[in-house]
């Protein structure tokens, strides 16, 4: 038994597996910055694929927006325009306004401070106490912190926003009480605090550093207080929401939560807390999802304006449909871009803080929450290990494409049924955890089994090298189900070529001078077909058979082969100018191209076989290379590949000819380069392809004469003195009257 398990988990599969499984267990755990970055973005993918679900109905916004600055002005608005939005809000019958807005400092219009300055010299001068009286009756009218704290203190109630400075770290040694007053407490603080197995001091909770909230007489008038802080988390965007923040020893609910409890008649905000963290949150019988820091994850409903929104320049004009607000939650907040309450959410880069808070608020009435399973991290560890132990047994058992496949299938129904509880159930699990550790085995498995497949090819290449060419090898190794005897029939191009006189050439040399001059040949040339892609079929002697076409498939293989054919012949001139210098003879050389369709794969016996191609069309080559002698050329190539290559090269055409085997003609032109010709070469090309024309035309007398004056452009030029002759023996013996410009080869 304990030898099999060492043998066991000496596996590199099994050991990858679990390597793999312990670092993403160890990631989970630790939660790296980059790790969980990806994950908060896969999470904002899921609201995005879910799309937007319909709002309640019994929250609305007041937006201070573009068309509220332009009827108003710009912000922040006086006292006196505020308190003005807010009687002509309290009019229209909202069961509770929440103000996601601060009045921190006290406003002094011109006619208080005047009033004031009058009342303290008057008062100076010794006025009667009368005069004194009207002038503080005046000046408390002045004074817009007055009446906007009147206009709060009417029903329906309304509930300030206030924030915390330093909101993440812990509370200094404070006296909140003493600080803000117990009347504040009181009305923005939990009603219920149970501490199960801790002091406040040791509880693991959001706390601040300092406290911004509104002026006394206004915080006074208002039925209750409320932070609004937002903790973004660290690429920016807000998905938390902290539902407690704890300051100088108190607990502090946020403003969404104390407007709720207003609305619904004062009923008690309720927060459970043990050495581990916050264990519960509840608002009357409502219990309200929150993690160990006391953050709710944000339902999110859609992009911005999903919520129903109205506009407060509406509210001041009276331009409001009468039910719009009725008995509804009204919270108020600016949404206008100018004044940069804009948050970044998965749905929007640019979504208003006013509808974060409002969005909450409806999550909270509705019991609409995303929520995270309890004890989610051991239950996300054994999800790990399920996913590993599951692809460990299946993955090795299959190929590599069912492998693929199976991998495909485990992402996609994990993935699905993560959705499906988010979308339906509101249960958020890991994603990027699972799916990293899924990925990582699979491709460790397939890895293992690339190498092992790769030492099991590299053997049969290193065995096989030796006897085919190395591309033939890479072709077995691809398909090694075609080591068989047969092939397939394919179009490819051929390209056959050899050396003039080299019979006459090796009976002047030594072995070892005829074997270094073929050495020196044949590597160069061997070279280049390689280099273009083609093929070494094999050596004959001086002569070297190749494909372009196969056994790997090209579909511009007669542009190749041609373009080797002429590389071939211009490298050979180099080498004759260094080997004359050598003093050693310089080589001659034909190659002939074809391409058509021919017969590939391996031929031979069963004991011993060669992957070749054979075929008319592997003939038609040969006999092409062979044709250069007669013509003087050093390149021919058949009409098939002329048609084949289309432009680009410059072509001569030489003669129609029937050659051993065929029973029809075939054009043949000589290859002469790439690209377009010179003037000089454009001239001769002209002045042989008319002669040519009348050759055959049987014009006799007058294609000598044409060829004459081609020939004074290139005396050289062999084929021209070919035609010269030919044409002079027929003028001299006309030929018979169903003559055709069409030569017959008879020998090979």
């Amino acid at each position: 038994m304990i030898p099999r398990l060492a043998a066991f988990f000496k596996s590199p599969i099994v050991r990858w597996i679990l390597g793999v499984t312990l670092v993403m267990c160890a990631l989970l755990i630790w939660r790296p910055t980059f790790c969980d970055f990806l994950e908060l973005k896969l999470y904002d993918l899921k609201f995005r694929y879910r799309g937007t679900i319909p709002a309640g109905q019994q929250v609305a916004i007041v937006a201070i927006d573009d068309d509220s600055l332009k009827a108003v002005g710009r912000w922040p608005w006086s006292r006196e325009d505020m308190a003005l939005m807010l009687s002509r809000l309290k009019q229209a019958g909202p069961r509770v306004i929440a103000l996601d807005i601060i009045f921190a400092e006290k406003e002094e219009t011109s006619s208080y401070q005047a009033l004031k300055n009058l009342s303290d010299n008057l008062a100076r001068r010794g006025v009667s106490r009368e005069i004194l009286k009207i002038l503080e009756v005046e000046k408390n009218r002045a004074d817009v912190d007055r009446v906007l704290a009147k206009v709060l203190g009417e029903d329906p109630p309304t509930i300030l926003g206030f924030f915390f400075r330093g909101l993440g770290g812990k509370s200094g040694g404070v006296d909140a009480e003493k600080l803000m007053g117990a009347s504040f407490l009181r009305a923005s603080t939990y009603n219920m605090v149970r501490l199960k197995d801790t002091e406040p001091s040791q509880v693991q909770l959001v706390g601040a550093a300092g406290i911004e909230r509104n002026l006394p007489e206004i915080t006074e008038a208002a039925a209750a207080d409320g932070y609004f802080n937002m903790i973004p988390d660290p690429d920016g965007t807000v998905r938390w929401f902290p539902m407690a923040v704890m300051f100088g020893g108190e607990f502090f609910a946020p403003m969404s939560l104390v407007t709720l409890s207003h609305a619904a008649g004062r009923i008690p905000m309720a927060i459970t807390l043990s050495r581990w963290g916050v264990d519960e949150v509840r608002l009357g019988p409502l219990t309200v999802p929150v993690d160990r820091y006391g953050r709710m994850l944000i339902n999110y409903l859609g992009p911005e304006a999903i919520i129903p929104t109205y506009s407060a320049a509406d509210v001041i004009k009276g331009t409001l449909p009468a039910e719009a607000l009725k008995d509804k939650i009204v919270i108020v907040g600016a949404t206008a871009v100018g004044i940069y309450d804009l948050r970044v959410t998965p749905f929007s880069g640019t979504f208003p803080g006013v509808e974060v808070q409002a969005t909450i608020m409806d999550n909270l009435l509705r019991g609409n929450f995303i929520r995270t399973p309890p004890f989610g991290l051991i239950i996300m560890l054994l999800i790990l290990v399920a996913l590993a132990v599951m692809l460990g047994v299946v993955l090795p058992r299959f190929s590599a494409a069912w492998a693929f496949i199976f991998t495909l299938i485990i992402i996609e129904a994990y993935v699905g049924l993560n959705y499906l509880l988010f979308s339906r159930q509101g249960l958020h699990l890991e994603l990027f955890y699972p799916l990293g550790l899924i990925v990582l085995i699979y491709l460790g498995v397939t890895m293992q089994r690339f190498l092992a497949e790769e030492r099991e090819r590299e053997r049969i290449r290193k065995t096989f090298e030796s006897y085919v060419a190395p591309t033939v090898v890479q072709e077995m190794l691809k398909h090694p189900e075609q080591l068989r005897l047969g092939g397939e029939r394919r179009e490819i191009s051929v390209l056959f070529t050899d050396i003039r006189g080299f019979t006459t050439m090796s009976e002047h040399l030594d072995p070892e001078a005829l074997v270094k001059l073929l050495h020196d040949f044949l590597n160069p040339m061997s070279n280049i077909i390689i280099n273009h892609g083609g093929t070494i079929d094999k050596y004959m002697g001086d002569a070297i058979m190749a494909l372009f076409g196969a056994p790997l498939v090209q579909t511009d293989h007669p542009r190749l082969a041609c373009r080797a054919a002429l590389e071939m012949v211009g490298t050979l001139k180099a080498l004759n100018q260094t080997w004359t210098e050598q003093g050693r003879p310089p080589l001659k050389v034909g190659v002939g191209v074809n391409t058509g369709p021919v017969a590939v794969g391996n031929m031979g016996s069963d004991r011993l076989f060669d992957y070749t191609a054979v075929g008319d069309n592997v003939n038609l080559a040969s006999r092409l290379e062979g044709l250069n002698k007669y013509y003087g050329t050093s390149i021919l190539i058949s009409d098939f590949t002329a048609k084949a290559l289309e432009n680009g090269f410059i072509l001569r055409d030489v003669d129609l000819v029937r050659v051993k085997g065929k029973g029809q003609g075939v054009r043949i032109y000589e290859l002469i380069g790439e690209g377009q010709p010179d003037p000089e070469l454009a001239s001769f090309l002209g002045l042989y392809h008319q002669a040519l024309s009348l050759y055959r035309q049987k014009r006799f007398s007058e294609s000598v004469d044409a060829f004459a004056q081609a020939l004074k452009l290139r005396p050289a030029d062999a084929t021209s003195q070919h035609y010269i002759t030919l044409a002079q023996k027929h003028h001299e013996t006309p030929p018979a009257a169903d003559w055709e410009p069409v030569t017959i080869m008879d020998e090979k």
